[in-house]
């Protein structure tokens, strides 16, 4: 079963990856938890079926937020409400990893500013942690 390095996630290449005809894939997901792929990239897997080496960068770049959990369900519910409605607004993908974890994709030349405002505020605000996930290259090794 090909996996994500470092990520803890083992899943299945048909519903993560395109297989191209030079015997690369094409992530066909939004990366949650590892470093230095996004949506489109052109990857190469190891005799383990693991990522093992980016060969082409697609145009797109994956930003990530956590939010804190909180005792006020109610603000959960209207800050995932907010970033899903801004998301929606500039037309982009996103996936969730329960309730407080998004992976939004911003293919270029996306310029999401509203969204950007709704994740800072609640950065701000202590209540949530936010990076790009190109933010450290790819690496097969932990």
């Amino acid at each position: 079963m090909p996996t994500w390095p470092h990520s803890g996630w083992t899943g299945r290449w048909n519903s993560c990856g395109w297989s191209l005809s030079d015997g690369t894939y094409s992530i066909a997901c939004i990366p949650f938890r590892t470093y230095g792929l996004a949506l489109g990239d052109q990857v190469r897997l190891s005799e383990d079926d693991e990522v093992s080496e980016v060969v082409g960068l697609s145009s797109h770049r994956v930003l990530r937020m956590l939010l804190m959990p909180d005792s006020v369900p109610e603000w959960l519910g209207a800050t995932t409400d907010r970033i899903k409605a801004e998301i929606d607004a500039a037309g982009l993908l996103s996936e969730w990893s329960g309730d407080r974890h998004v992976a939004v994709d911003i293919p270029a030349p996306a310029n999401p500013s509203k969204l950007f405002e709704v994740m800072e505020r609640e950065v701000s605000a202590g209540r949530a942690f936010w990076e790009w996930a190109d933010a450290m290259p790819f690496s097969a090794k932990p």
